[in-house]
């Protein structure tokens, strides 16, 4: 913006070198240049214009519809500059207000509704020709190719003293609800991606752990075969064990039974042996018993009565204790009948 110095009389207007200053008086262009500082009088026919000499940005945003009728908003940056600040002054109202130096109307936005027009009508007329399936596959890029084809083609802002100097498209963004709608097939491939990555590494979750269980179980199994082949050989051991025993114990009792044979052998043939000579020292003590009887007998037939009732009465009392005997008239009557034989027999044998 223009420096304004307002003095008595007179007053002072000065410009960076980023813009150009024009002064008009009476409608005719007296002065004019980049950086200028002039002296005019404000009470006279005096008017400044101040066109920026500098490149300038300016963000487009526009929205549009395809063949199909999807609405797309495209957006980006157009640079422009005052090629012919004199022309473009002239075409656009850039004149200053004399005492405060801000223009007196917009003119920067009369330039950029313009150059918003330009770009609108290039893009709408990329998208007319396409469908949204198109212009989403070509993207940003063909589009940006067509818009500054079709802006090269126009003398619309060459004629007013502007030259666009770089367009640059930056988003070509169809609807929230076609975003939507388009991102939905994605959103459902990306999700069936994600869940069958899941999937996989579940079912390889699931197959980690069955090797492992299969291992655990092999293992088990191995453990098992190995306790039971250590068990044969412990029952196998014990088996052998008691065979040993067994034999030993067999072997003990055929020897134990052998020597208790023996022995019984011995024995026998020993008591045989005694009984034998017991039998034959019976039979002599019976034979001299015999006879000693025999001898007996026939001494007592030789000898009176008398005698054997007296060895009979001997052989009693010696083998019974006797302190009183009482002879009744009966026994001594007897007893005198065969003293009386006894007496007589012996008389006859004397004669």
């Amino acid at each position: 913006m223009a420096t304004i110095r307002r003095y008595p009389f007179v007053s002072h207007a000065r410009v960076e070198a980023s813009s150009f200053l024009g002064v008009y008086r009476r409608g005719s262009l007296a002065r004019a240049g980049r950086g200028q500082a002039v002296w005019f009088s404000p009470q006279g026919s005096t008017s400044l214009v101040e066109v920026p000499a500098d490149d300038r940005n300016h963000i487009v945003a526009i929205a549009g519809r395809t063949a199909d009728f999807q609405a797309v908003s495209v957006q980006g940056l157009a640079s422009w500059r005052a090629q012919e600040p004199a022309l473009l002054a002239e075409r656009i109202d850039f004149s200053i207000d004399l005492r405060t130096g801000a223009y007196r109307a917009d003119p920067l936005t009369q330039v950029e509704n313009l150059i918003d027009g330009l770009v609108k009508t290039a893009v709408e007329r990329f998208l007319s020709t396409r469908s949204i399936g198109a212009v989403l596959a070509e993207g940003v890029g063909t589009l940006l190719v067509e818009v500054e084809r079709d802006l090269a083609a126009t003398a619309a802002l060459s004629a007013i003293g502007i030259a666009l100097t770089g367009i640059h498209l930056s988003d070509l963004t169809p609807a929230p609800e076609l975003v939507r709608a388009l991102r939905q097939p994605t959103a459902e491939k990306l999700q069936q991606a994600a869940d069958e990555a899941t999937f996989a590494r579940r079912a390889a979750a699931v197959e980690k752990e069955a090797a492992i269980a299969e291992n655990e179980t092999k293992a088990k199994i191995r453990l098992e075969e190995e306790r039971g082949r250590l068990f044969e050989r412990e029952r196998e051991n014990e088996l052998a064990q008691a065979r040993t025993a067994v034999d030993k114990n067999m072997v003990a009792a055929e020897g134990e039974a052998t020597a208790r044979e023996l022995t019984a052998r011995s024995q026998a043939v020993t008591r045989g042996v005694a009984s034998e000579a017991e039998a034959e020292a019976i039979r002599r003590l019976d034979e001299a018993k015999l006879v000693g009887e025999r001898v007996r007998a026939e001494i007592a037939n030789t000898l009176p009565v008398l005698i054997p009732v007296a060895e009979a009465l001997k052989e009693a009392f010696a083998n019974a204790k006797v302190g009183t005997l009482n002879l009744g008239p009966d026994v001594l009557a007897q007893l005198g009948t065969v003293l009386g034989a006894s007496l007589a027999k012996g008389e006859k044998q004397a004669r």
